[in-house]
């Protein structure tokens, strides 16, 4: 009995410290490598209804929408998340005009988005804000336009975060159906942008339709059916394009300007390039411009520090010859003064 006690409680040791290790490196309080490679999102989220939508009557009504209730919209983006995971080839830039819609003030698609993305283990951030803005009467007090993806982006910026999700849901229309129910007709149109690029990694778009006993319960079930299903999908897509990025490199733009002369000044900024990414791709846009295409291993701010420190101290790119880097239009760029 002994000999078994001691056995079981040393067993029960080992498994207590490999717990406690694992835990520990998850927090980062330990080794740390988990907590800092989560990547850190932010949202700028919107809910809207068309103006004058009133519920009209619909002839014929399908059984299959008689459902309005959070377990159901699990259930459902359960089912179709898979199947729309690859629908990220097109972006649209919507905007909504408060003379054709009206800002509905709701947080459902901010609480679905942060809870689906907590659980895909991103650090979300700015939550309050998010909030603010989804919470906003109209958009003249949300301090950012989601329709603006410049804007977005700059605000992305200020919050250090690493992607901004942007985009709305909207409710089209109501219908009168079967039972004396009430059919809403939804749209939900989100993009996720990488910061450090600005290109769009990620996008859904999907129409959703809910039924239920009034305009308001049918709404509030929409908006959460279309959340759900948006935030699971992007959620997955955004952290394997974050896992893509961090085994291959990201996408960037270096652009030369001013250049005089091909021997001094082209051949050795590339040759300084090449040391630190990867070329894709070149153009000349202009006589005096070239533009790269390239992949690295790390953020912006750290490819145009790594351009600097391989150019080091050559002839002609000091800094009174030589300027940059600068982020101009998403690109990383350096010139010449002389």
């Amino acid at each position: 009995m002994k000999k078994i006690s001691v056995f079981a409680l040393a067993f029960f040791a080992i498994f207590a410290l490999a717990s406690f290790g694992f835990a520990y490196d998850l927090t980062g309080n330990g080794y740390g490598a988990v907590q800092k490679a989560r990547p850190s999102i932010a949202f700028v989220l919107t809910t809207w209804e068309k103006k004058g939508a009133e519920v009209t009557t619909e002839v014929t009504h399908s059984e299959s929408e008689e459902t309005v209730s959070e377990s159901s919209a699990e259930d459902e983006s359960g089912k179709s998340t898979k199947a729309r995971a690859k629908t990220t080839a097109v972006t649209t830039e919507a905007t909504y005009s408060e003379d054709i819609w009206t800002k509905i003030p709701d947080a459902q698609i901010v609480d679905k988005f942060q809870q689906q993305f907590v659980k895909q283990q991103f650090n979300v951030k700015s939550s309050d804000m998010a909030r603010n803005i989804a919470l906003a009467p109209s958009l003249a007090k949300t301090g950012v336009n989601p329709s603006d993806r410049a804007a977005v982006k700059k605000y992305a910026e200020k919050e250090g975060v690493n992607f901004v999700a942007r985009g709305e849901v909207a409710v089209t229309s109501y219908m009168k159906v079967k039972g004396n129910k009430i059919k809403a007709s939804l749209q939900i149109g989100v993009e996720v942008i990488d910061v450090n690029s600005g290109e769009v990694i990620a996008a859904f778009s999907n129409g959703v339709h809910t039924v239920a006993t009034s305009k308001e319960v049918a709404r509030n079930g929409g908006i959460n059916k279309a959340a759900v299903i948006a935030a699971r999908t992007l959620s997955e897509q955004v952290m394997e394009a974050w896992i893509n990025a961090a085994d291959n490199g990201s996408q960037f733009v270096v652009e030369l300007r001013k250049m005089k002369s091909a021997r001094s000044q082209k051949i050795p900024f590339e040759k300084a390039l090449k040391g630190v990414v990867t070329i894709n791709s070149q153009t000349q846009p202009a006589k005096d411009v070239v533009t790269y295409s390239v992949t690295f291993k790390g953020s912006k701010g750290d490819l145009g520090t790594a351009i600097l420190e391989a150019i080091g101290d050559k002839p002609g790119f000091d800094e009174k010859s030589f300027d940059g880097p600068h982020d101009i239009d998403g690109k990383v760029v350096f010139e010449f003064l002389k």
